[in-house]
């Protein structure tokens, strides 16, 4: 607009939505936020009564160098990012309650554009969508709220029914991609996601239909953070890690792979290039978020080490004091907690230093004496060429195989946690088969993955071809050469996180078994 105002003043982009206004073909961009079975934003219409004005209205805007805006803190600070033109609406449903006698739902949409004056004016930049009410805009209560609701596009909440209750937010003109944010999903609410007494699931829902589930043991490098946070709160073995309980403090579970990432650089980066190795330990309080992932030491050499730190329920609220308003960590540096509250967070990170060094330590072997050192390859070649002896002759070929076997499956989802394998195998005999038709058995199996070696077995349905017979998914029948028997199959649901692998043998009756 006009009067010296740009959109960098008020916190716009260069461009957005608001630059198509004109073009009635262009789209429009937009992310709805829903949450189930919450307790909803509720509380009268009266300044801190109301968890709707707390969370909407009640910010802390402060005037920034020249005249430009300030700076807006608290949780709703990822909302307004979400959002180019900086817009949010609120659709929330809630239980009647004695001080707001008649109210189950509100909707109230805001604009967050920075604090500016225009011709001599000055504006907060806060724009409020709702219902004029004398001098002030107020958010459309009940029916209204429901109208408004389906007029945006979103689906409308009803107060008798437990899993409507909660809040709806839109993101208007949204550049936020599904993908990323199933990621940042991943990265900060796994351990609520991992723990099923908490009940906490989550999924995005993208605009050509497909549903995106968070599934963070199938990242290599997140699930190492959940063996961890299993470790910390004792419901798996410490096996080669390390568990650590700190009186009043909380718990810490430390992992490594000596094989692997712990020495990166000597194993050839098996988890990717470019990858900025460090050790790593997960903070986390109640209500199980990882607040931040802490680099617990200060050089950058092998080994490396990740874990979790759980603080106890005796300091959750001290920790969460010394956050600042991101919530990204605990800052000991605070001028708004107390000083009880900071030396407990100075505590806490010291005590999770001392746990990697020491568990570094652990993991670095005692140089050897030089003397002691064997040089076994070089000592082999030597030996070889000083007694002429070459290479042995290698095990005999195995014999050619006289079955072919093809495969094709697929994952289907199965609710919001769960998957199946669906697909389909073909056993025929190979042209190394010399016979007309022979007695087989065939064999499919799904084997679950557990560190690189096959553990414990699927329920698997079999559907067999006609003339083949069994069960627990082993049949035995007539295969005729230049005939092809197809048997199908599906896995019984099982969790997401899991992987496996499909396990398809034909061999004759009596002989031995081929494997696909």
């Amino acid at each position: 607009g006009g009067g010296g105002i740009s959109r960098g003043d008020v916190g716009l982009k260069e461009r957005d939505c608001l630059s198509a206004l004109e073009d009635p073909s262009s789209g429009l961009n937009y992310m709805v936020i829903e949450e189930e079975a919450a307790s909803g934003m509720y509380g009268p219409w009266r300044g801190n009564k109301s968890k709707m004005y707390e969370a909407l209205c009640t910010i802390g805007a402060t005037s920034g160098p020249e005249g430009k805006g300030g700076a807006y803190g608290f949780g709703k600070a990822g909302l307004i990012r979400g959002s180019d033109i900086r817009v949010v609406v609120a659709y929330t449903c809630f239980r009647e309650r004695r001080e707001d006698v008649g109210v189950t739902r509100r909707l109230l949409g805001m604009t967050y554009w920075g604090q500016h004056d225009y011709r001599g004016e000055g504006f907060t930049g806060f724009a409020r969508f709702g219902k004029h009410k004398r001098d002030e805009v107020v958010p459309f209560e009940n029916e209204e709220a429901d109208e408004q609701a389906a007029r945006l596009g979103l689906k409308t909440r009803d107060s008798a029914n437990r899993s409507e209750l909660g809040t709806t937010f839109m993101l208007i003109d949204t550049t936020v991609k599904a993908e990323d944010l199933i990621v940042a999903v991943e990265r900060s609410w796994w351990p609520a996601l991992e723990e099923a007494k908490l009940q906490f699931n989550a999924s995005v829902h993208t605009t050509s239909g497909e549903v995106l589930y968070p599934r963070p043991c199938r990242d290599p490098v997140l699930r190492t953070f959940v063996n961890a946070y299993e470790i910390a709160i004792g419901i798996s073995p410490a096996g080669t890690g390390r568990r650590g309980d700190y009186k009043d403090l909380g718990v810490i579970g430390l992992v490594s792979d000596v094989d692997g990432w712990s020495y990166a650089e000597q194993t050839g980066d098996p988890e990717g290039q470019g990858i900025n190795h460090c050790s790593l330990v997960a903070l986390m309080r109640e209500p199980r978020m990882v607040v931040e992932y802490y680099k617990a030491q200060n050089w950058g050499t092998p080994p490396y080490v990740r874990g979790v730190f759980v603080a106890d329920q005796q300091v959750n609220e001290a920790l969460r004091q010394t956050e600042p308003k991101g919530h990204d960590k605990w800052d000991w540096k605070s001028e708004d907690a107390s000083d009880e509250y900071i030396r407990v967070c100075k505590k806490v990170y010291q005590r999770v230093r001392d746990k990697v060094r020491n568990y570094r330590r652990a993991l670095s072997p005692p140089e050897r004496p030089a003397e002691e050192i064997e040089l076994r390859l070089f000592d082999r070649w030597m030996k070889k060429l000083l007694t002429g002896v070459g290479k042995s002759p290698g095990p005999d070929p195995a014999p050619p195989r006289p079955f072919s076997i093809q495969t094709s499956y697929h994952l289907e989802s199965v609710g919001l946690y769960k998957v199946k394998v669906v697909g389909r195998a073909e056993f025929a005999f190979s042209e190394h088969y010399e016979g007309l038709e022979d007695q087989v058995k065939i064999s499919i199996r799904y084997l679950f993955v557990e560190d690189d070696t096959k553990g414990d077995r699927a329920e698997v349905i079999v559907i067999p071809p006609t003339g083949f017979t069994g069960e627990n998914g082993v049949f035995e029948g007539t295969l005729r050469r230049n005939e092809r028997a197809l048997f199908e199959f599906a896995t019984q649901p099982y969790n997401a996180d899991w992987s496996g692998r499909l396990i398809a043998e034909a061999g004759l009756i009596g002989g031995a078994e081929h494997e696909s």
